[in-house]
């Protein structure tokens, strides 16, 4: 099991694609907006910014190790090989999750060093180790979502709708927009998804603030359902296979 998850990041880290995730649109944003001055959310824009971008790097990699890579992995074959291997399912989904959350690591290190270094940014030990749990823990529902792409997508269209669904999640949970300044439709949307709650949490945990019970709540029910989406699509390719 250790190597056939060391072969999957390796391989996720040699994809060009993976690498604009963790290292380009979010790293571009930050040295473009992070020296504005002001305050929101209890948090400067150097901080503020560091804990969205970081936010939204976890979700492209979380996502893209799960989900495009996987599409192809069927498309190719690949997947009925695992059918018959010693690999059983549970230990596969734990390693596909595995890969999901260990390739978070990098995006969120380099964010974290711009944001101290360019940013200036400040945290305590406390709250950065709370922030860095929040958003290990708070990206499992995005790995997953990541699974449901690659089970239902084929290769060429998961890519397609990785992509949209990664920029809607952002711009309706108020990643990339202050969600108090989208339409009142958009928020009530942006409420039930979970990067909105991902990204509150992020930002309670940044300033200090205390956690809300409501915002893991609503991203233990994402990952609920989501996992049963992908249970479902996996037996059922099991059996036509």
């Amino acid at each position: 099991m250790t190597a056939f998850l060391r072969f999957e990041i390796l391989r996720s880290l040699r994809n060009v694609r993976f690498l604009v995730f963790i290292a380009g649109f979010p790293v571009l944003l930050y040295l473009i907006y992070a020296k504005q001055h002001g305050t929101s959310e209890g948090l400067t824009v150097a901080a503020l910014l560091m804990v969205s971008m970081a936010t939204w790097a976890g979700m492209g990699s979380a996502m893209f190790a799960t989900g495009p890579q996987l599409a192809r992995e069927r498309q190719s074959g690949w997947m009925r090989q695992l059918r018959v291997s010693p690999i059983s399912a549970p230990r596969w989904f734990g390693a596909k999750l595995a890969q999901g959350l260990l390739l978070i690591i990098p995006g969120f290190a380099l964010l974290l060093a711009l944001g101290f270094g360019y940013g200036h940014v400040h945290l305590a030990a406390a709250r950065l180790g709370t922030f860095a749990a929040v958003l290990v823990l708070g990206l499992i529902p995005f790995c997953v979502l990541g699974l449901v792409i690659g089970l239902v997508f084929d290769g060429q269209t998961a890519q397609v709708a990785q992509m949209l669904t990664l920029i809607l999640l952002a711009f309706l949970g108020g990643i990339f927009i202050p969600w108090n300044k989208l339409p009142h439709v958009m928020q009530d949307i942006g409420q039930v998804l979970p990067s909105y709650h991902l990204v509150q949490l992020g930002w309670n945990a940044a300033a200090g603030r205390a956690l809300r019970v409501s915002d893991m709540l609503v991203l233990a029910a994402w990952v609920a359902g989501l996992g049963a989406i992908a249970i479902w699509r996996w037996r059922q390719e099991s059996t036509t296979a």
